[in-house]
């Protein structure tokens, strides 16, 4: 794609308003649904020289215009790169009885369902067998037991107030829940996620756990070949114990040197950046809080706080992060730091996206070439901290 002009103007809250022009038509390709970064912006960036706080939003595009929302990311100064000594580091530890468990949860993947008998109180974990109703706001009552009528308790499958609903129930206890207005149901509850009022009415029918296999050297030479005995099975699972381990160690360790690199940055973070960081925040939180069916003021109060005390601690969440940023920022400046290949797989294990065969290509293509060099930057500069201490992978 090839940029011809880009109008900057000043937007709400410290955000820009970008009139990008193209050479060819762009309205076509681009997907204002999709939250990955749309094609051309990464041009408009690098044509503009800017490092965006926030992935930017494409607003609307017509013919060859896009008009995007960015907020630029702040910079600042850090007073010295000399890095603090983090003092002695333990190595990580694995014990037998951690990996026993990991090993029975292996094998009980195996298992099969079973009746619990005797049994009469569901638990987190459980899958239960239920009958459930739903009546919405019109007064239409639709038997939503059709689509799906087992359900693990704690699961994605079951919205908050449903699994606090059953957890207090006995097997064919009937109980009744008003949910309040906008409650967010997911697909398999019927109305396809979409948001309504309505009254649930749900009847437990069984509880059913996992019976596991006896574990023995001939079921693991059977089931799992690789490891051919039951001692085989426990030196991969101790090995791959060790190497999370290892990995979360070295995840702290980064998150240390990096709040130690904060405290030498020489100006405050600006008053904007931050507000649009703790939004961003709390509009997170309130998309987490309906998805479990809750309100936010069922969740305020559950947390004994108020919606100003919780916006007041976003905020000062959001000047440590923005903080820690800019440092990183400096300390790739000042000393032109490029990023690796395990710099993106450091990058996209802290964006969450842990478990990506090519991180590079998978972060360039959700969040968008420049955002996601500049997330490898920092992880390379949070490296780079380490090495001077001899800590580095």
């Amino acid at each position: 794609m090839g940029v011809t002009t880009i109008d900057r103007k000043p937007a709400d809250a410290g955000f820009e308003s970008w009139k990008v022009s193209f050479d060819h038509d762009v309205s076509d390709v681009i997907n204002l649904d999709d939250p990955g970064a749309a094609p051309g912006v990464d041009e408009a960036l690098e044509r503009e020289g800017v490092v965006p706080l926030f992935v930017p939003k494409v607003e609307s595009a017509w013919g060859n215009e896009l008009e995007l929302s960015v907020f630029v990311m702040p910079q600042a100064d850090i007073a010295s790169a000399e890095p603090y000594p983090l003092g002695p580091v333990k190595a990580p530890h694995v014990s037998e009885a951690e990996v026993d468990q990991n090993v029975a949860q292996l094998v009980a993947g195996h298992g099969t369902l079973q009746p619990a008998l005797g049994v009469s109180t569901p638990r987190m974990g459980d899958t239960v067998v239920i009958d459930i109703q739903g009546k919405a706001a019109s007064g239409k009552i639709a038997d939503l037991t059709k689509t799906n009528f087992r359900y693990l308790v704690g699961s994605a499958a079951l919205p908050g107030k449903v699994t606090t609903l059953l957890l207090g129930m006995r097997i064919r206890d009937t109980k009744r829940t008003n949910l309040s207005q906008g409650w967010r149901i997911h697909g398999e509850l019927g109305d396809d996620g979409r948001s309504r009022a309505c009254e649930l009415r749900v009847a437990v029918r069984d509880i059913l756990r996992v019976k596991a296999p006896k574990l023995s050297d001939e079921w693991v030479a059977e089931n799992m070949p690789n490891a051919h005995d039951v001692r085989g099975l426990k030196q991969i699972v101790r090995k791959t114990l060790v190497a999370e381990a290892k990995s979360k160690q070295h995840d702290e360790l980064l998150e240390r040197a990096a709040s130690q690199l904060s405290g030498r940055v020489t100006s405050m973070p600006p008053a904007d950046a931050v507000e649009a960081m703790a939004q961003a925040s709390f509009e997170g939180l309130l998309e987490q809080v309906h998805g479990g069916g809750y309100t936010i003021t069922e969740y305020l109060n559950s947390q004994h706080t108020s919606e100003e005390k919780l916006r007041q601690m976003l905020k000062a969440q959001a000047s440590s992060e923005l903080t820690r940023l800019m440092a990183l920022d400096a300390l790739v400046r000042d000393n032109r730091l490029e990023p690796g290949e395990e710099d993106f797989a450091q990058a996209a294990r802290t964006a969450g996206k842990a478990g990506i065969e090519n991180p590079r290509e998978a972060l360039s293509g959700s969040l968008g070439r420049v955002y996601a060099t500049q997330l490898a930057r920092r992880a390379r500069a949070n490296e780079w901290l380490l090495e001077r201490q001899g800590l580095g992978r």
